[in-house]
């Protein structure tokens, strides 16, 4: 587009340029009818809907994918985060991993690919020593102990506050 400052109308292409557009915009929108509108209108109401439900699809799957039994340790980690929710963060610490969500935090200690302590903490509580978690990595079931995990913050409605 060129900007030209003009003091007599006229001249100026950019207005010259601005109304030729508007007049290619009435032109088009008088071909369409009102039926054709309401049809545009559903379209890409129904893509909307559309697009959520692949979103939540693949929320929920990512929710309720076995986790990875020959990936790393770090990866396992991040897979149990991602499967505790979207607002769940990997934090990596000195000597293993925290996990941090809204509503649970985990600790979890490694040592050359080993893991050596689990410590977990629901709804802003202090953390404990969760042996059974710790047993449950160790025996590389982390779907089982991301179930538990679920399980647990599924019991208690969300609306719930001290």
């Amino acid at each position: 587009m060129i900007i030209e400052q003009r003091k007599h109308h006229a001249l100026n292409l950019e207005a010259i340029d601005n109304e030729l557009r508007m007049e290619q915009a009435r032109q088009r929108s008088e071909k369409l009818a009102w039926e054709q509108f309401g049809r545009v209108e559903k379209r890409q109401t129904l893509d909307a809907r559309t697009r959520l439900d692949v979103l939540n699809s693949l929320a929920f799957m990512r929710e309720n994918m076995p986790i990875d039994d020959v990936a790393t340790a770090a990866q396992k980690v991040k897979q149990l985060a991602d499967s505790l929710g979207e607002n769940s963060a990997v934090i990596p610490s000195p000597g293993g991993f925290t996990i941090k969500s809204p509503d649970v935090t985990i600790e979890i200690g490694i040592s050359e690919e080993n893991f050596t302590a689990c410590k977990i903490g629901y709804f802003g509580q202090p953390l404990f020593d969760a042996p059974d978690a710790l047993a449950l990595m160790k025996c590389g079931e982390f779907t089982e102990l991301r179930d538990a995990v679920s399980d647990i913050l599924g019991a208690l409605p969300k609306g719930i506050s001290m």
